[in-house]
């Protein structure tokens, strides 16, 4: 009887050990994923600035180049509106140069991917906690198999942190409002929140 309640208390640890784990897991999905929303964002808005400011400059290098022509007799008060046209088509291509560079700098792109690859890993680990305290309330899984499958499960977490892109505190302050709590470190009342109902601990 003794060994028996010794064992339910070693699986009462890992249980707690676990549901840290998953919660850390799940809170980490979540700061990729608003990473990856943010870092799209930006590159749609980058990508729509190039086309706009593209389209001004041109517009406005045509509107010279008519102004000077020597088959179009320029009046009075043209020359005028020829160099504000000059001023502000040099003005909307520095802006073009500072978007342009802002692109090939940061590929907005790639960091998007990369924290979607990362929060699509992230997902499928923390279903598969969520399986293991699963099996861990229904009592299908011994102590060795419940060490087994978490030791599996944080070494395959470990080498996603390990090759993450680095989280912006923009991604922090969104996951926190997405979630509800902004806590790195969970308590019951914490990871009960996301918890399915279930498994939730009184």
């Amino acid at each position: 009887m003794k060994a028996i309640m010794d064992e339910d208390k070693v699986i009462k640890l890992l249980d707690s050990q676990i549901r840290n784990s998953y919660g850390n897991v799940f809170w980490t999905h979540k700061i990729h994923e608003k990473d990856a929303d943010i870092y799209r964002c930006w590159n749609n808005w980058i990508k729509i600035a190039q086309i706009v400011l593209s389209a001004i400059s041109t517009t406005g290098i045509i509107f010279i180049l008519f102004g000077v022509s020597q088959n179009t007799p320029l009046r009075d008060g043209q020359y005028d509106c020829v160099r504000w046209a000059a001023l502000i088509s040099s003005g909307i291509s520095a802006l073009l140069v500072i978007a342009n560079s802002l692109a090939k700098g940061y590929d907005l792109g790639e960091l998007s991917a990369s924290h979607g690859a990362t929060a699509l890993k992230l997902l499928d680990l923390r279903e598969e906690y969520l399986s293991l305290l699963y099996d861990i309330k229904a009592k299908s899984i011994n102590v060795e198999e419940i060490q087994e499958r978490q030791g599996e499960l944080k070494e395959r977490t470990l080498s996603v942190y390990a090759n993450a892109p680095r989280t912006t505190s923009r991604g922090y302050g969104k996951a926190s409002k997405a979630i509800e709590d902004g806590e790195p470190f969970f308590t019951k009342d914490s990871l009960n929140k996301i918890l399915p109902v279930d498994l939730q601990e009184e």
